[in-house]
């Protein structure tokens, strides 16, 4: 039971981090990645809880927290994101998950300055930090795991490289009427000292009902998986993030190896805009 249901939790926690994750086409290496921040504030915190189904049963095992804060790193001001992802008390004996996920990015272009992956997984240690260097087009990382020596590495970083978390904000402040129904987007996150390459497909709007919330008039997108432990691969990631000027994430779903995965939005405060999406 431990091992079929709950060992990759922590990578379901992750999967519903990255669900959130579209950012712009880049065209080319001298893409000038600047974002205005429309879409956000310091106090801004949302709330999701995660529920898995496995032999017709559905379970609320999880929740990710997501809270944006005005910070200094490197004597600069920032944005602190930090994402925290747990397993409810119930499930921690089978498999406790304590994730927490910080970026610090610049207010002016939502460019990562600094991130910092500290991770506790059932006893299992992870400890990443990138320190990123645009004059190089590279990032500085740390890495210490459990049964894992510390080490340091660079790894070179191209144009527009985000990290799992400042590229969720990021993306919600793009003007997705730029694009056509169907059109892939693809983006680029550095995670677990990787540049990896993924991509989600804009589908246009739905209304979609998120219990215990109401009902939101939404913008729908599929999204592409890697097959691994957890997924078998394909386009099965399908997401909702509201039509109006928050672009927050209300839905997340997909199918994973055994049994399918869910996020849904259970709270939210500091918004920036009135939840126009919100119609019942």
């Amino acid at each position: 039971m431990k091992r079929i249901d709950f060992l990759n939790m922590k990578r379901v926690i992750v999967f519903f981090i990255l669900a959130f994750v579209v950012t712009k086409p880049i065209q080319s290496q001298d893409f000038p990645c600047i974002i205005e921040n429309k879409a956000f504030q310091p106090g801004e915190k949302l709330t999701y809880v995660i529920t898995y189904n496995w032999l017709l049963v559905w379970t609320d095992v999880g929740a990710v927290e997501f809270k944006v804060a005005d910070d200094q790193m490197f004597g600069q001001n920032v944005y602190n994101l930090k994402a925290t992802g747990v397993t409810f008390s119930f499930y921690d004996w089978f498999f406790q998950v304590r994730d927490i996920y910080q970026s610090w990015v610049n207010p002016e272009n939502l460019l990562p300055v600094y991130f910092h992956r500290d991770v506790d997984e059932d006893g299992y240690l992870i400890d990443i930090k990138y320190q990123y260097d645009y004059n190089e087009m590279v990032a500085y990382s740390e890495v210490e795991k459990t049964k894992t020596p510390y080490y340091r590495d660079t790894v070179a970083i191209p144009q527009c490289t985000y990290d799992v978390i400042s590229v969720i904000y990021q993306a919600r402040n793009i003007d997705f009427t730029n694009y056509e129904i169907n059109e892939r987007i693809p983006f680029k996150i550095l995670l677990d000292n990787e540049i990896h390459e993924v991509f989600i497909r804009y589908k246009g709007k739905e209304v979609r009902r998120v219990r215990g919330v109401g009902k939101f008039n939404c913008l729908k997108f599929t999204g592409s998986l890697v097959a691994g432990d957890v997924f078998q691969g394909g386009e099965d990631l399908v997401f909702w993030v509201t039509d109006d000027e928050n672009r927050i994430p209300v839905w997340a779903e997909s199918p994973i190896i055994v049994g399918t995965v869910k996020a849904r939005l259970v709270g939210y405060e500091g918004l920036k805009y009135p939840l126009r999406s919100l119609v019942d």
